[in-house]
């Protein structure tokens, strides 16, 4: 197999929006740090919780047309994001503070990417079909 199959659009897709949701969490974390709502012992808990969440959607996201090899590209897309968060952890300097949340988080990436794997896909909408009626009102 090439590299073009393990690593495509979907693929992309789904890491953008696992970041995407990655900041928005942090965020929502960070906000209700400063309101008092989010005690400081639970904030990491709630990184990991976010985690879990955005590799879930991500990868949910990345296998929406995929039947086959599921399981193997929730791995190379566990993979890919494990990489982005230790770079990001890296370039912020946030050792400290991931050495403390670090297996939590690394549990979580790989949690949620492998259950957004196993679990299956949803039905498929049916589309309504437009009445003889409403086709000659045109």
């Amino acid at each position: 197999m090439r590299i073009r199959d393990w690593i495509n659009r979907g693929v992309g897709f789904g890491l953008l929006l696992s970041i995407i949701l990655c900041i928005a969490g942090a965020a929502l974390g960070a906000l209700l740090m400063d309101k008092e709502i989010l005690s400081v012992e639970s904030q990491g808990v709630w990184i990991a919780a976010v985690w879990f969440m955005a590799a879930f959607s991500g990868s949910r996201l990345a296998h929406r047309n995929t039947q086959e090899g599921r399981l193997l590209h929730a791995a190379v897309q566990a993979l890919i994001l494990y990489f982005i968060v230790w770079g990001a952890a890296l370039a912020a300097s946030a050792v400290p503070n991931f050495q403390a949340n670090g297996w939590y988080i690394t549990g979580c990436i790989w949690g949620g990417t492998i259950m957004a794997a196993i679990l299956p896909a949803g039905r498929k909408r049916r589309k309504r079909k437009v009445s003889a009626r409403k086709k000659y009102k045109r």
